[in-house]
């Protein structure tokens, strides 16, 4: 570990990433080096660690979607990837539901949503997809819960959220979801409400201390990381710990921004994307949350710029479906990304 001229702590990326096979091109990308921040007050599964590499990784562009679409839900299911809802052309609110079985890399359409929506805090536990809130076919936040189940190719409805809010992370803990943040009819919040899919209820726990929307988050170590989102720009990074119903702060983000996805990829925290507070710049930044060193590194950036998405880690790969190329949500896009090892 070094010190750079501004004081800030730089961490060799060789250490950092050694030994995580998708963490590996960092080492040896030309991009800017990792850097650690101080401590300070923007819809994925945890993810198996990857094993030993077996070359460096990159991005590379997988089966395009059979549609254009932002601001999407995503949830993986075994090893199928669900795209749900989100905006079409026009930012037109859609009941989009486009599966991928990443085995065969082909798409299919299956049941649309019950309504259109997008902006869905997304999530799949024991065999069964959700979609919780989002914005409504009138642009308001929602407060409905709907349960897709695969085998019969249909969407019931389960309880509501306690409040209507969208733009919220969703995140699985022990097989129930945390739906924390996002914006609610009188703005932005922290409320953070926990889904049981075994009864069916919702309970409360502690709201997180920056209300935000359009955020990143994951699970790692047993801890739901929260980093980025509105309003402004965000650079803040929340940590709850489900042990003791507590939140601490992380070090923040090295850029903030909202619009971002996170996944939680070789015990890290992954932020990816994003858009600058004045919806003008998307970014095709791609950093890296190591609980341990408490610090932050700089992956290879996304191909193109993205913003309005979602991610799902399935092994050592990570799956970067749709989004927005431009700021706004003025445009989609049908590509996939996917970030994996080279053989």
């Amino acid at each position: 570990m070094t010190t750079a001229p501004d004081g800030r702590r730089v961490v060799s990326a060789r250490r950092v990433l050694a030994g995580v096979a998708l963490l590996a091109l960092a080492a040896c990308s030309s991009g800017p080096q990792p850097v650690a921040s101080g401590v300070s007050s923007g819809a994925a599964p945890s993810a198996r660690p990857a094993g030993p590499a077996a070359g460096p990784a990159r991005w590379r562009t997988g089966a395009n979607l059979p549609v254009a679409v932002s601001e999407v839900g995503v949830a993986l299911l075994g090893d199928q990837l669900h795209v749900l809802g989100g905006y079409v052309a026009g930012r037109a609110h859609s009941t989009t539901h486009l599966v991928l079985d990443t085995r065969s890399g082909v798409w299919r359409t299956a049941a649309p949503l019950p309504v259109p929506l997008d902006h869905i805090g997304a999530f799949a536990v024991a065999g069964t997809v959700y979609a919780a809130g989002g914005y409504g076919s009138l642009g308001k936040p929602t407060s409905a819960l709907y349960a897709y189940d695969p085998a019969a190719d249909r969407w019931t409805t389960r309880a509501p959220l306690p409040s209507a809010r969208a733009a919220a992370v969703a995140v699985e803990v022990a097989g129930r979801l945390h739906l924390i943040g996002g914006r609610a009819a009188g703005g932005d919040t922290g409320e953070h409400d926990v889904y049981d899919p075994a009864t069916d209820r919702w309970s409360t726990a502690a709201p997180m201390p920056t209300a935000r929307d359009h955020a990143a988050a994951a699970l790692v170590g047993g801890q739901v990381h929260v980093a980025g989102g509105r309003p402004g720009s965000l650079a803040s990074h929340e940590v709850y710990d489900p042990a003791t119903d507590s939140w601490s702060a992380g070090p923040p983000l090295p850029r903030g921004r909202s619009s971002v996805a996170g996944a939680a990829l070789g015990g890290r925290f992954v932020v990816l994307g994003g858009e600058d507070a004045a919806e003008q710049q998307v970014y095709t930044d791609v950093e890296s949350f190591d609980p341990a060193s408490r610090t932050w590194s700089q992956l290879p950036p996304l191909p193109a710029a993205r913003q309005g998405i979602g991610a799902a880690v399935l092994g050592d790969r990570l799956l970067l479906p749709g989004g927005g190329p431009s700021a706004g949500g003025r445009e989609q896009t049908a590509v996939l990304l996917e970030l994996s090892p080279q053989p």
